[in-house]
């Protein structure tokens, strides 16, 4: 990657961060989550990475149907990628629970398939219980066979983790639940331009 594009790159995850968009929230898991999210449309080299280390690696040039979702979910408030879930269906997948970051692909051959993404940021625990991580598998499958109304229809899906390798102990028992795992420390190393997490931290925690 050159320079000039790395800094380009760079300044539109920073200009995403200045406008306010991680504190929309006041989430730490936001602020994670939107720059994850703003590269996977914006930047073909991330988003390539991150299906190569998905069971659909085959489909690494997959186009991302960020409008397509949106415009199907109809709701000009919420972000194409967030707050995704459903309570008329009752399962263990669905009720109750929801998907961090929630993505379909479309490939050259017309296949879609969705990749629900877990944001786990450093300070937080899974529960003791487990729901919240076995209920991704069988929330991705059950959308797949079933989609929500405000969900695009799509054919397969399968389930990610974006995570602290300082976590991957104590997260140990929860991950085989996630066919995909990425953690903020390669992130950081192959993108450093789009770990801004750290600099929208250390200046919230300035500001207090």
């Amino acid at each position: 990657m050159s320079r000039l594009l790395e800094s380009n790159r760079r300044s539109e995850v920073e200009i995403f961060a200045t406008q306010g968009c991680f504190m929309k929230y006041g989430s730490i898991e936001y602020q994670y989550a939107a720059p994850i999210a703003q590269a996977l449309v914006d930047d073909p080299d991330f988003r390539r990475w991150v299906l190569s280390k998905s069971v659909f690696a085959e489909f690494v040039d997959a186009r991302i149907l960020n409008k397509e979702i949106g415009r199907h979910r109809s709701n000009p408030t919420a972000e194409w990628w967030r707050f995704h879930f459903t309570e008329k269906c009752r399962c263990d997948g669905c009720s109750g629970k929801e998907t961090d970051i929630f993505t379909i692909f479309e490939s050259a051959s017309g296949v879609r398939f969705a990749l629900h993404f877990e944001i786990k940021q450093p300070k937080d625990k899974f529960k003791q219980d487990g729901i919240q991580s076995r209920g991704y598998p069988l929330r991705a499958q059950c959308w797949a066979d079933k989609p929500p109304a405000k969900v695009l229809p799509h054919q397969r899906a399968s389930t990610g983790i974006f995570f602290s390798e300082e976590k991957r102990e104590e997260y140990e028992p929860h991950l085989q639940h996630f066919k995909t795992l990425i953690t903020f420390e390669e992130i950081e190393r192959e993108f450093p331009h789009l770990a801004v997490w750290h600099a929208t931290l250390n200046g919230n925690a300035a500001a207090k």
